[in-house]
């Protein structure tokens, strides 16, 4: 009989052999088709004010097991989401060819995603913090793999419906996590509300791939069932003129014209709809998975060089990878017993460059380190041994021949402590601890200071060769680079810190005014004059600390 629905034109009665034998081993008859519509497409729709209720609390469950870094917190807001079932209503939609389905289905996922990410961002503007999470940031890169998950779920989802065993409805909870829409959701809004694109770009394009890998896949395995066949094309429309809806999906049921929308009449043409789709998702994931894979190339190059710095007994405190648009560059802070020259650091790079299969950088910040200190890392920096407890008791004057003990080898033991590039000892300071220890204080001068794990190092390396206990010993740096000229307060600080270490000096550049001035507040704060310097060169004027030439590394504090 002739019929102005294409989709019913195009529909045949028959099924092929492949289809009888799925149905076969699906456990489904030819007359369940209609009826598995019926309930598909019912659970699909079933969108009242619970539905909304639950899916935004779902989403709210979800963004805030991402700021709280909660992987179980996430997955069980994977699992009270429902969307399980406008997906799989979607799949079904383009396998019938069932336009006003396919409109009500995909309008309740995209309305829903508006939600959710609506929804997050709200939450995370409340939030005191907006730390990126590894939960958060899990989701900012999707590859082609995260499509392959997105096809197996789908594929898991549609398996789960379309078969007739009972047994596998207790693989439904395990599909709803796999089918994990809800957290990519949640780092878009978290993304937009701490106006960070890239994090929502990279969680919105993993929410698509999620989208057309299970919707290609579900619809795959309604295809292969005959969900495309006359007698369902039938029910699904006595299923639309019988459905009683208000509103907007009422609407939608009486719009027989949304089954003459371009790309719906034949099922080949409704695959290629959805694999179109996929394919632009897969260009941006093909591309992120070829820079993971390049990432991974370069860390294990580093690792390499890693394993080979610790064969030398030189350990990497810590490291930072940078990859470029041309190689990558790495640093690597390390500490070493003796200074690595600079044709070993770029065979090192070569050899990173050659299994990286780029051009690879690579810096090595060297921290000089005592064998003892050497040990402490390859035992991966035990904490800190307690201070020794000293009795009350001590006798003043054991105390005081201590100290004089330690004052007569102090001068030696700073002279000869291996030091970082641009890096000088000023002075020892020694002093006793309320419970009678002698304490020292290594004063040191950088252009900047170093790290925290370098000023331990340093003061280790002084309290071994003094006999004292580490924990006795701290490093303090004064900072030389160039400064603005002091004012009335910094005056001040500054004329105390020239008071002490005999070889520092402050340097004032230019010959202006405002650098007499300068030297003017510091002499008032009482700077040694012989401490100050003025050279007319600089512009524009500043304020730089030096020290004194001299043969001597240090000098030594009462």
């Amino acid at each position: 009989m002739p019929t102005d629905d294409p989709v019913l034109a195009e529909a045949s009665d028959d099924d092929s052999p492949m289809e009888e034998a799925a149905r076969r081993h699906f456990g489904l008859r030819t007359w369940d088709r209609p009826a598995l519509y019926r309930e598909t497409a019912e659970a699909a729709t079933d969108t009242d004010l619970p539905f909304w209720l639950v899916l935004l609390l779902s989403g709210a469950i979800a963004t805030l097991g991402l700021v709280l870094n909660s992987t179980a917190v996430v997955i069980g807001a994977m699992l009270v989401a429902p969307l399980l079932g406008p997906l799989l209503g979607l799949s079904l939609a383009l396998a019938v060819g069932d336009g006003r389905l396919f409109v009500q289905t995909a309008a309740t996922i995209l309305l829903g995603a508006a939600g959710i990410v609506a929804l997050a961002a709200l939450l995370t503007v409340l939030l005191p913090f907006h730390s990126v999470t590894d939960e958060i940031a899990s989701r900012t890169r999707p590859t082609t793999l995260d499509l392959g998950i997105a096809v197996f779920s789908g594929l898991a989802g549609a398996v789960v419906t379309a078969s007739r065993e009972a047994r596998l409805s207790a693989s439904i909870p395990g599909v709803a996590v796999a089918v994990a829409l809800v957290p990519p959701l949640g780092v878009a809004g978290f993304g937009i509300a701490i106006g960070k694109v890239a994090i929502a770009k990279g969680a919105l394009l993993l929410f698509g791939a999620n989208l057309a890998g299970i919707v290609l896949s579900g619809m795959l395995v309604f295809l292969i069932i005959g969900m495309h066949r006359a007698p369902v094309v039938k029910a699904a429309s006595a299923w639309h003129a019988t459905e009683g809806s208000t509103g907007f999906a009422a609407r939608i049921h009486e719009a027989r014209w949304l089954n003459r929308l371009p790309g719906l009449a034949s099922p080949l043409a409704r695959v290629l709809l959805v694999v179109a789709f996929m394919a632009a998702v897969a260009v941006p994931l093909t591309s992120s998975l070829r820079q993971v894979v390049r990432e991974g190339r370069v860390s294990q190059a580093i690792d390499a060089v890693e394993a080979q710095l610790r064969a030398e007994d030189a350990y990497v405190i810590d490291r930072e990878v940078t990859y470029g648009e041309a190689g990558s560059s790495a640093r690597l802070r390390v500490a070493t017993e003796a200074w690595i020259p600079d044709a070993a650091e770029s065979e090192l790079a070569a050899q990173a460059s050659e299994e990286a299969g780029e051009p690879v950088t690579l810096v090595l910040e060297q921290i000089l380190a005592s064998s003892g200190d050497l040990a402490a890392f390859a035992d991966a920096l035990p904490e800190r041994p307690a201070v020794r407890s000293v009795p009350q008791t001590t006798e003043p004057a054991s105390v005081a021949a201590t100290l004089a003990s330690v004052r007569g080898r102090l001068a030696g033991v700073l002279g000869g402590l291996a030091l970082p590039d641009g890096v000088q000892v000023v002075e020892g300071a020694l002093d006793v601890s309320t419970d009678g220890q002698p304490t020292l204080t290594v004063v040191y001068a950088a252009a900047r200071r170093l790290p925290p794990e370098a000023e331990q190092l340093l003061a280790r390396q002084a309290a071994q060769a003094l006999q004292l206990d580490p924990g006795q010993a701290s490093a303090r740096a004064i900072v030389t680079a160039p400064r603005a000229l002091p004012d009335s307060a910094a005056a001040t600080s500054l004329a105390a810190l020239l008071a002490r270490p005999p070889r520092l000096g402050v340097v004032l550049d230019g010959d202006t005014a405002a650098v007499r001035d300068a030297r003017a507040r510091l002499l008032a704060a009482g700077a040694p004059a012989s401490r100050i310097r003025l050279t007319p060169s600089a512009s524009p004027p500043r304020a730089r600390l030096t020290l004194a030439p001299d043969s001597a590394r240090a000098g030594t504090a009462p």
